[in-house]
């Protein structure tokens, strides 16, 4: 008999088991089916991870679907608590208007996010969608907190305290424990590094990563050049670091011009790397050093202690799991979420001084 209620059927192909249906040990029904729509931006698609073993508590038996960016789906590859992943495409949302879910849990705002979530024919639904106006609606009440934190800048940028995982558990009604997020690398996502370090790494010395970049959105994420010559040398001449340079095609010129800091022991690692082989560096290393960006999150993914960086974003929705610390200086304008300033007082006025002496305390 074939068991097109199983987790593992495909149809067109094998299973992964590549097994016939009758007599098959590993069928698996779907039981209650849960999707999860997050699409963007990369490090919140990282951060929402910490939601799944809530989900998994609350509905045991579930199958986890997740509708993500094209961009994101390596963040989710091998995943032991998501059952399918499903890319935001054409191909994908005809398949979604087809199918039945017990729940859905819509954690985005944007306009494709939420039409999607308001058409998908699910039982339960939580989070956000969108009314017969074309504007954002909440499907649950427990959900209004994080809709008026996008239109309340005094609720956001002073008075919360809640992180994003506590935020989106409450708007999910999921309970929250202080879950980490799940990133799980394979040994061919590590190879590059492994090999990289086989060639530079000099003895007992100290793994500092420098993730240099700033993101695409948000220029004002950038910490000075400046700053990261006068950290390297203090890393290198008072805790005989090793500095490894980490960031992708943008951050090329920049992280080539931080390589003469001290030649010695300041390595670059490239960026050229595929999303997977990145984050493979970035477990490599004792610490990393980074401005609110994928990089940061991946970090504080891979149990890595991280020294944060934070000028126009909000620290406070930021959990580092008592790995490391969050420096904001926390300046007059800041948080502002502009993507571009003419002075980036927020981010220079945090010394790397400052940031040597985290760094001290965190190894």
């Amino acid at each position: 008999m074939i068991r097109a209620d199983c987790v593992h059927f495909k149809g067109e192909t094998p299973c992964v088991f590549k097994r016939l249906c009758d007599g098959c040990p590993h069928v698996r029904p779907f039981g209650r089916k849960v999707l999860l729509i997050k699409r963007a931006a990369m490090g919140d698609v990282l951060r929402t991870t910490t939601l799944l073993p809530g989900l998994k508590r609350k509905y045991p038996d579930c199958s986890i679907f997740w509708a993500v960016d094209e961009e994101s789906v390596d963040l989710l590859r091998n995943n032991p608590l998501v059952d399918r992943v499903i890319p935001f495409s054409a191909e994908h949302l005809l398949q979604l208007a087809v199918e039945r879910f017990d729940v859905l849990i819509c954690l985005d705002k944007d306009h494709g996010a939420t039409a999607l979530a308001a058409k998908v024919d699910a039982a339960r639904k939580f989070g956000f969608g969108m009314n017969e106006h074309g504007n954002l609606e909440i499907f649950n009440p427990a959900a209004e907190y994080s809709l008026r934190l996008g239109i309340d800048d005094d609720l956001k940028f002073r008075r919360n305290t809640k992180t994003y995982q506590e935020i989106i558990a409450e708007a999910a009604e999921v309970g929250y424990r202080d879950d980490p997020y799940i990133l799980a690398l394979t040994d061919d996502d590590r190879r590059e590094a492994v090999d990289f370090f086989r060639r530079h790494a000099r003895g007992k010395r100290p793994r500092i990563g420098l993730n240099t970049g700033a993101g695409t959105k948000f220029e004002t994420k950038q910490w000075p050049a400046a700053h990261y010559r006068t950290l390297i040398r203090r890393l290198v001449r008072d805790l005989g670091a090793d500095v490894y340079l980490l960031g992708g095609g943008r951050e090329r010129a920049l992280n080539k011009s931080l390589e003469k800091a001290a030649p010695a022991h300041v390595h670059n690692t490239g960026n050229g790397h595929s999303l997977r082989q990145f984050a493979g560096f970035i477990e490599a290393m004792d610490l990393v050093v980074s401005s609110d960006t994928l990089g940061m999150h991946i970090a504080i993914a891979l149990g890595r202690p991280v020294i944060a960086l934070f000028g126009p974003t909000c620290p406070q929705e930021i959990a580092v799991y008592g790995r490391g610390a969050k420096l904001f200086a926390g300046v007059a304008c800041a948080p502002c979420y502009k993507s571009t300033c003419p002075d980036m007082t927020c981010m220079s006025d945090i010394t790397a001084e400052q940031v040597f002496a985290e760094v001290r305390k965190a190894l």
